[in-house]
């Protein structure tokens, strides 16, 4: 009877749910990591596209483009160093990238192409963005980081 107790106690701690848990957070960081190296590796890969192409000609809304899309991938850089550290994910910074890609979008097509409804619903997003952001840097910002 001890044999079954002390056999049944060694599978309790091999395959415990504490244990488990632990190990797929290791294993979402590992994942976590290597999105963040690759998109290290994206935004370099965009730099020398951006270097090459003002050797054949400037076009501005090419280069503005890149610009603001590599702007978003630093966000989203920053955003994942923000989650290994804290292992949290912070809304201000999400709201970022959002406006920062609702801008970009908006900067790359052009406000004049747009239609009224199109516009009045960015608008609208981009208010509600706006609030979103206000209340999580007072929420996060009375939280320790």
């Amino acid at each position: 009877m001890v044999s079954i107790k002390s056999k049944s106690n060694s599978f309790d701690r091999r395959f415990s749910l504490n244990r488990m848990f632990r190990n797929l957070d290791k294993l979402q960081d590992v994942i976590v990591f290597g999105c963040g190296i690759l998109l290290v590796f994206k935004m370099m890969l965009i730099l020398v596209d951006m270097f090459l192409g003002l050797n054949q000609g400037i076009d501005v809304k090419s280069i503005t483009a890149d610009s603001l899309f590599l702007l978003i991938l630093v966000e989203l850089f920053r955003l994942l160093a923000v989650y290994l550290k804290h292992h949290r994910i912070y809304v201000g910074i999400a709201v970022e990238v959002a406006v920062v890609s609702v801008l970009r979008e908006i900067i790359v097509e052009g406000l004049i192409h747009m239609e009224a409804p199109l516009v009045l619903a960015t608008c609208s997003f981009l208010f509600v963005l706006g609030a979103l952001m206000l209340v999580s840097h007072k929420v996060e910002g009375t939280v320790d980081h």
